[in-house]
Protein backbone atom coordinates (compact mmCIF):
# COMPACT_ATOMS: atom_id res chain seq x y z
CA UNK A 1 0.00 0.00 0.00
CA UNK A 2 1.39 3.39 -0.92
CA UNK A 3 0.42 6.99 -1.47
CA UNK A 4 -1.40 7.29 -4.77
CA UNK A 5 0.73 10.17 -6.02
CA UNK A 6 4.03 8.36 -5.46
CA UNK A 7 3.65 5.15 -7.46
CA UNK A 8 6.61 5.85 -9.76
CA UNK A 9 8.86 6.88 -6.84
CA UNK A 10 8.10 3.75 -4.84
CA UNK A 11 8.39 1.47 -7.88
CA UNK A 12 11.80 2.92 -8.70
CA UNK A 13 13.02 2.36 -5.12
CA UNK A 14 11.75 -1.24 -5.04
CA UNK A 15 13.38 -2.07 -8.37
CA UNK A 16 16.71 -0.64 -7.22
CA UNK A 17 16.50 -2.72 -4.03
CA UNK A 18 15.79 -5.81 -6.11
CA UNK A 19 18.80 -5.08 -8.33
CA UNK A 20 21.04 -4.69 -5.28
CA UNK A 21 19.70 -7.95 -3.85
CA UNK A 22 20.37 -9.79 -7.09
CA UNK A 23 23.84 -8.25 -7.46
CA UNK A 24 24.87 -9.63 -4.08
CA UNK A 25 23.75 -13.16 -5.01
CA UNK A 26 20.39 -12.97 -3.29
CA UNK A 27 18.38 -14.29 -6.21
CA UNK A 28 15.68 -12.93 -8.50
CA UNK A 29 12.72 -10.82 -7.37
CA UNK A 30 9.76 -10.10 -9.65
CA UNK A 31 8.09 -6.72 -9.16
CA UNK A 32 4.74 -5.97 -10.77
CA UNK A 33 2.88 -2.67 -10.73
CA UNK A 34 -0.73 -3.53 -9.87
CA UNK A 35 -1.82 0.08 -9.35
CA UNK A 36 -4.49 -0.08 -12.03
CA UNK A 37 -5.99 -3.25 -10.56
CA UNK A 38 -6.96 -1.74 -7.21
CA UNK A 39 -8.95 1.26 -6.07
CA UNK A 40 -9.25 2.71 -2.59
CA UNK A 41 -11.85 4.80 -0.79
CA UNK A 42 -11.06 6.66 2.43
CA UNK A 43 -14.12 6.65 4.67
CA UNK A 44 -13.76 8.76 7.81
CA UNK A 45 -15.86 10.49 10.40
CA UNK A 46 -17.82 9.68 13.55
CA UNK A 47 -20.45 7.78 11.54
CA UNK A 48 -18.06 5.72 9.39
CA UNK A 49 -18.55 2.56 11.46
CA UNK A 50 -22.33 2.91 11.27
CA UNK A 51 -22.15 3.25 7.49
CA UNK A 52 -19.98 0.15 7.08
CA UNK A 53 -22.25 -1.87 9.38
CA UNK A 54 -25.03 -1.44 6.83
CA UNK A 55 -22.92 -3.17 4.17
CA UNK A 56 -20.58 -5.59 5.92
CA UNK A 57 -21.27 -9.32 5.59
CA UNK A 58 -20.24 -11.27 8.68
CA UNK A 59 -21.61 -13.79 11.14
CA UNK A 60 -21.84 -10.92 13.63
CA UNK A 61 -22.01 -7.58 11.79
CA UNK A 62 -22.46 -5.69 15.07
CA UNK A 63 -18.99 -6.61 16.36
CA UNK A 64 -16.93 -7.17 13.20
CA UNK A 65 -15.88 -3.50 13.19
CA UNK A 66 -15.38 -3.20 16.96
CA UNK A 67 -12.05 -2.42 18.60
CA UNK A 68 -11.79 -6.03 19.78
CA UNK A 69 -12.19 -7.62 16.34
CA UNK A 70 -10.84 -4.75 14.25
CA UNK A 71 -8.43 -2.58 16.29
CA UNK A 72 -6.88 0.68 15.16
CA UNK A 73 -3.93 0.30 12.76
CA UNK A 74 -4.90 -3.24 11.74
CA UNK A 75 -6.02 -4.75 8.41
CA UNK A 76 -8.75 -7.30 7.72
CA UNK A 77 -10.32 -8.86 4.66
CA UNK A 78 -14.03 -8.12 4.80
CA UNK A 79 -16.97 -8.17 2.41
CA UNK A 80 -19.05 -5.07 1.75
CA UNK A 81 -22.08 -6.35 -0.06
CA UNK A 82 -20.62 -8.46 -2.84
CA UNK A 83 -17.27 -6.61 -2.86
CA UNK A 84 -14.16 -8.23 -1.32
CA UNK A 85 -12.31 -5.45 0.51
CA UNK A 86 -8.92 -5.19 2.16
CA UNK A 87 -9.92 -2.80 4.92
CA UNK A 88 -7.30 -0.92 6.95
CA UNK A 89 -8.39 0.85 10.13
CA UNK A 90 -6.56 4.10 9.55
CA UNK A 91 -7.53 7.60 8.44
CA UNK A 92 -5.53 10.63 7.38
CA UNK A 93 -8.04 12.99 8.97
CA UNK A 94 -7.81 12.35 12.70
CA UNK A 95 -11.25 10.75 12.81
CA UNK A 96 -12.57 7.21 13.09
CA UNK A 97 -12.09 5.73 9.65
CA UNK A 98 -11.03 3.03 7.23
CA UNK A 99 -9.20 2.70 3.92
CA UNK A 100 -11.20 0.38 1.68
CA UNK A 101 -8.98 -1.26 -0.94
CA UNK A 102 -11.05 -3.04 -3.57
CA UNK A 103 -10.85 -4.58 -7.07
CA UNK A 104 -11.05 -1.70 -9.54
CA UNK A 105 -13.78 -3.38 -11.62
CA UNK A 106 -16.10 -3.19 -8.58
CA UNK A 107 -15.36 0.43 -7.73
CA UNK A 108 -18.50 2.03 -9.14
CA UNK A 109 -20.72 -0.53 -7.44
CA UNK A 110 -19.00 -0.04 -4.07
CA UNK A 111 -19.15 3.76 -4.40
CA UNK A 112 -22.89 3.66 -5.04
CA UNK A 113 -23.51 1.36 -2.08
CA UNK A 114 -21.42 3.54 0.26
CA UNK A 115 -23.24 6.70 -0.81
CA UNK A 116 -26.61 5.01 -0.31
CA UNK A 117 -25.65 3.69 3.13
CA UNK A 118 -24.25 7.06 4.12
CA UNK A 119 -27.15 9.21 3.02
CA UNK A 120 -28.97 9.15 6.38
CA UNK A 121 -25.67 9.82 8.16
CA UNK A 122 -24.86 12.94 6.16
CA UNK A 123 -22.02 11.38 4.13
CA UNK A 124 -20.36 13.90 1.81
CA UNK A 125 -17.42 13.90 -0.57
CA UNK A 126 -14.41 16.01 0.42
CA UNK A 127 -11.49 17.27 -1.58
CA UNK A 128 -7.79 16.73 -1.06
CA UNK A 129 -7.35 20.32 0.16
CA UNK A 130 -9.80 19.73 3.03
CA UNK A 131 -8.06 16.47 3.90
CA UNK A 132 -4.74 18.31 3.87
CA UNK A 133 -6.06 20.77 6.46
CA UNK A 134 -7.29 17.94 8.70
CA UNK A 135 -4.04 15.97 8.63
CA UNK A 136 -2.13 19.07 9.76
CA UNK A 137 -4.37 19.29 12.83
CA UNK A 138 -2.98 15.83 13.65
CA UNK A 139 0.60 16.72 12.64
CA UNK A 140 0.60 13.86 10.13
CA UNK A 141 3.67 14.27 7.94
CA UNK A 142 3.18 14.16 4.16
CA UNK A 143 5.62 12.63 1.72
CA UNK A 144 6.97 15.33 -0.56
CA UNK A 145 6.24 18.01 2.03
CA UNK A 146 7.54 17.21 5.51
CA UNK A 147 9.09 13.93 4.38
CA UNK A 148 11.67 13.74 1.60
CA UNK A 149 15.34 14.30 0.91
CA UNK A 150 15.68 17.55 2.86
CA UNK A 151 15.37 16.09 6.36
CA UNK A 152 16.40 12.93 8.17
CA UNK A 153 13.78 10.80 9.99
CA UNK A 154 15.00 12.21 13.31
CA UNK A 155 14.65 15.79 12.07
CA UNK A 156 11.17 14.96 10.81
CA UNK A 157 10.12 13.84 14.28
CA UNK A 158 9.83 10.16 13.36
CA UNK A 159 11.92 8.99 16.31
CA UNK A 160 9.39 6.31 17.28
CA UNK A 161 10.00 4.57 13.95
CA UNK A 162 13.80 4.56 14.28
CA UNK A 163 15.54 1.77 16.22
CA UNK A 164 19.15 2.85 16.63
CA UNK A 165 20.03 -0.52 18.17
CA UNK A 166 19.74 -2.03 14.69
CA UNK A 167 21.74 -1.53 11.51
CA UNK A 168 19.86 -0.11 8.53
CA UNK A 169 20.50 1.68 5.27
CA UNK A 170 21.27 5.34 5.89
CA UNK A 171 21.92 5.03 9.63
CA UNK A 172 25.55 6.22 9.51
CA UNK A 173 24.97 9.35 7.39
CA UNK A 174 21.81 10.15 9.39
CA UNK A 175 23.75 10.17 12.65
CA UNK A 176 26.62 12.07 11.05
CA UNK A 177 24.20 14.74 9.82
CA UNK A 178 22.85 15.38 13.29
CA UNK A 179 19.82 17.56 13.98
CA UNK A 180 19.98 20.66 11.81
CA UNK A 181 16.27 21.51 12.10
CA UNK A 182 13.08 20.07 13.58
CA UNK A 183 9.60 19.59 12.19
CA UNK A 184 6.94 21.56 14.08
CA UNK A 185 3.25 22.39 13.85
CA UNK A 186 2.24 26.05 14.16
CA UNK A 187 -1.02 27.95 14.55
CA UNK A 188 -1.04 31.29 12.74
CA UNK A 189 -2.94 34.52 13.28
CA UNK A 190 -2.97 35.24 9.58
CA UNK A 191 -5.02 37.32 7.15
CA UNK A 192 -8.75 36.72 6.83
CA UNK A 193 -8.67 36.05 3.09
CA UNK A 194 -5.50 33.98 2.60
CA UNK A 195 -4.10 30.69 3.88
CA UNK A 196 -0.50 29.48 3.66
CA UNK A 197 0.33 26.74 1.17
CA UNK A 198 3.86 25.83 2.27
CA UNK A 199 7.29 27.34 1.43
CA UNK A 200 6.50 30.52 3.40
CA UNK A 201 9.39 31.81 5.52
CA UNK A 202 9.35 31.41 9.29
CA UNK A 203 10.92 34.36 11.09
CA UNK A 204 12.06 35.47 14.55
CA UNK A 205 12.76 39.19 15.02
CA UNK A 206 13.22 39.64 11.27
CA UNK A 207 15.63 36.71 10.93
CA UNK A 208 14.66 33.74 8.75
CA UNK A 209 14.81 30.62 10.93
CA UNK A 210 12.93 28.09 8.80
CA UNK A 211 10.07 27.58 6.38
CA UNK A 212 6.65 26.03 6.17
CA UNK A 213 6.32 22.77 4.25
CA UNK A 214 2.50 22.68 4.43
CA UNK A 215 -0.23 25.16 5.27
CA UNK A 216 -3.96 25.59 5.43
CA UNK A 217 -6.88 26.52 7.64
CA UNK A 218 -7.90 24.75 10.84
CA UNK A 219 -11.63 24.67 11.36
CA UNK A 220 -11.12 23.19 14.83
CA UNK A 221 -8.98 26.15 15.96
CA UNK A 222 -10.51 28.85 13.76
CA UNK A 223 -7.21 30.04 12.36
CA UNK A 224 -4.49 29.13 9.88
CA UNK A 225 -2.32 26.11 10.54
CA UNK A 226 0.98 24.98 9.11
CA UNK A 227 3.84 22.52 9.44
CA UNK A 228 7.46 23.24 8.75
CA UNK A 229 11.07 23.18 9.90
CA UNK A 230 12.87 25.53 12.28
CA UNK A 231 16.17 25.56 14.11
CA UNK A 232 16.21 22.96 16.92
CA UNK A 233 16.43 25.63 19.63
CA UNK A 234 13.16 27.14 18.35
CA UNK A 235 11.16 23.91 18.18
CA UNK A 236 9.76 24.06 21.71
CA UNK A 237 6.01 24.28 22.31
CA UNK A 238 5.05 27.91 22.91
CA UNK A 239 7.84 29.39 20.77
CA UNK A 240 6.68 32.61 19.09
CA UNK A 241 7.36 32.93 15.35
CA UNK A 242 6.21 34.99 12.40
CA UNK A 243 5.09 33.70 9.02
CA UNK A 244 5.64 35.75 5.87
CA UNK A 245 2.49 35.99 3.75
CA UNK A 246 1.37 38.73 1.40
CA UNK A 247 4.65 40.58 2.07
CA UNK A 248 3.75 40.88 5.74
CA UNK A 249 4.72 39.05 8.92
CA UNK A 250 1.94 37.28 10.82
CA UNK A 251 2.22 35.97 14.37
CA UNK A 252 2.45 32.22 14.88
CA UNK A 253 3.16 29.86 17.76
CA UNK A 254 4.62 26.36 17.92
CA UNK A 255 2.07 23.90 19.34
CA UNK A 256 2.30 20.29 20.45
CA UNK A 257 2.21 17.55 17.86
CA UNK A 258 -1.37 16.54 17.11
CA UNK A 259 -2.91 19.67 18.62
CA UNK A 260 -6.40 18.36 17.78
CA UNK A 261 -7.36 15.35 19.93
CA UNK A 262 -3.79 14.56 21.05
CA UNK A 263 -5.01 11.41 22.88
CA UNK A 264 -6.47 10.02 19.61
CA UNK A 265 -9.76 9.35 21.39
CA UNK A 266 -11.82 10.03 18.25
CA UNK A 267 -9.75 7.58 16.20
CA UNK A 268 -9.87 4.78 18.79
CA UNK A 269 -13.56 5.11 19.69
CA UNK A 270 -15.29 1.73 20.02
CA UNK A 271 -18.67 0.69 18.74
Amino acid sequence: MSAGAWTAYDADWLRKCAEDFRATGGGWIDIHDVTTQWGVFALAGPNSRAILKKLVRDRDPETVLSNKRFPWLSMRNIELGMVPVRAIRVAYTGELGWELHHPIEMQTHLFDRLMEAGEKHGLKLVGARAQNWLRQEKSYRAFGNELGRDATPLEAGLDRFVDLSKEFQGKVPMLATGIRSKCVTVLIDGPEDTDPWGKESLMVNGEKVGRLTSGGYSVAFGQQIGMGYVRPDLAQVGQKLQVRMLRQSWDAVVVEDSPFDPANARIRVDG
